[in-house]
């Protein structure tokens, strides 16, 4: 169980939740009185919001692949292990597998981290408190998402004091993580300007308790979305970083760099390389519009075609530059289309058409008239297209109830709706 695993005590939960991931960033001082054996004890606020940070990135790539290949964005060829295009795209999901394992336990890590660093509060000042808190509210809300994503209707494991506690439910589960944000955005309100702490890169412009609390919005506003609150989030998305006149990369984002101890970017390919893993799905190609700009800005199509377990494209993945380029949390560019989306879902098809014909126009596309008709295949088409191998595909189809229009491949493949619950999970009879 993963509790069980990483909550035998406080050194231990410092070595797995928390210090073990500090140490994949560079720039942090380990100031552990003994650093062969750190205990929570001596780790400073300043350690635990750098191995928060250092921890969001772990097993990312897996949950990256794991959505996009099971929402028919993506194939990831691996010779050395075909559960990539076996047990993702014909099911079952091993519950005890890599796949779900690894994203699983990571997210859960800094899940606990953040909890730990809200315990090592008590020399600040109440506006220091709150700024912590909101750090740590905000960012257990992102991750405790992710897990859901995966999980959907099998909901998430809630109780983090180590016990074998129930699964909550996936409406429960949600009600958590609102209330998470929540919190975290009237804590981050009543904040000093600045953090006692600092941040990496990813979140240049988003570093201060008043620019953070936007990042706040716009997570909230995700969740209001997916929770069928249109008119919260259009709340959500006005007090977050919206901006449609603005840069779409406008976001937070994970940071990575070369620096020794530091961790690439495990999405990266080179796109001379003979050989790659990572391709786009042929349908990409095949249901993009002409002269679509986010088509030639994230596949290039290779010389040659690759077949690999009966499946075979010829679209190569740029999502990234090179081994330090980041990744995007959330970014301006989703932020419009879920306002879009938010007026689809209350009938102001008008105004949405506003926003999708920004997101259209930037591709270097004419506008297409919306109505009630085809407002959502529209939106789902803009999302596929600009968010595309971001991981919101396949969450999309399925909250819509749209799985069956993914396509399938192969005799035998199947479309999996949940992760199961992770066999460490179970409660031990």
């Amino acid at each position: 169980m993963l509790f069980k695993k990483i909550n035998r005590s406080k050194a231990a939960i410092a070595g797995l939740g928390a210090l073990v991931m500090m140490l994949g960033t560079a720039c942090e001082a380990l100031d552990f009185a003994d650093p062969n054996s750190p205990v929570i004890e001596v780790a400073s606020v300043q350690t635990l919001v750098t191995g928060a940070e250092a921890g969001m990135r772990v097993s990312l790539a897996i949950y990256l692949r794991d959505v996009s290949v099971i929402g028919r964005e993506a194939y990831y060829f691996e010779p050395a292990d075909p559960r990539y295009t076996g047990e993702l795209l014909r099911g079952p999901i091993d519950a005890g597998g890599f796949l779900l394992s690894r994203p699983w336990d990571a997210r859960y890590n800094v899940v606990k981290n953040t909890l730990l660093l809200q315990e090592k509060t008590a020399s600040l000042d109440a506006a220091g408190k709150a700024g912590v808190d909101g750090f740590a509210k905000t960012i257990r809300a992102y991750q405790l998402l992710m897990n859901l994503n995966l999980l959907n209707d099998n909901g998430l494991q809630l109780d983090f004091t180590g016990s074998y506690g129930d699964f909550s439910t996936k409406a429960q589960a949600m009600t958590e993580i609102t209330s998470l944000l929540s919190g975290g955005a009237t804590d981050l309100a009543a904040a000093d300007s600045s953090f006692p702490f600092s941040l990496s890169s990813g979140f240049d412009g988003f570093d201060t308790p008043v620019t953070f609390a936007t990042f706040n919005w716009a997570l909230a506003a995700r969740v209001a979305v997916y929770n069928g609150d249109y008119s919260g989030a259009l709340t959500a998305l006005g007090l977050s970083f919206i901006d449609g006149a603005g840069d779409f990369d406008l976001g937070v984002y994970h940071a990575y760099s070369t620096a020794a101890n530091d961790q690439l970017n495990e999405i990266f390919e080179s796109i001379t390389a003979e050989t790659i893993k990572y391709f786009g799905h042929p349908t990409f190609e095949a249901d993009a519009d002409a002269g679509d700009a986010r088509f030639a800005a994230k596949v290039y199509e290779r010389t040659a075609s690759v077949t690999f377990d009966e499946l075979t494209t010829d679209l190569g993945m740029s999502l990234v530059s090179s081994s330090s380029a980041s990744l995007p949390i959330i970014r301006n560019e989703e932020l419009i289309l879920l306002r879009a989306e938010a007026n689809i879902g209350l009938g102001n098809y008008t105004t949405a058409q506003t926003d999708l014909d920004i997101i259209r126009a930037a591709a270097g596309l004419a506008s297409v008239t919306i109505t009630s008709t085809n407002a959502l295949d529209q939106l789902l088409h803009e999302k596929r297209y600009s968010l595309f191998g971001e991981g919101h595909r396949w969450i999309d189809m399925r909250r819509y109830g749209k799985l069956a229009d993914l396509p399938l491949d192969r005799d035998g493949d199947v479309i999996i709706e949940n992760f199961p619950i992770p066999e460490d999970e179970i409660r031990e009879n």
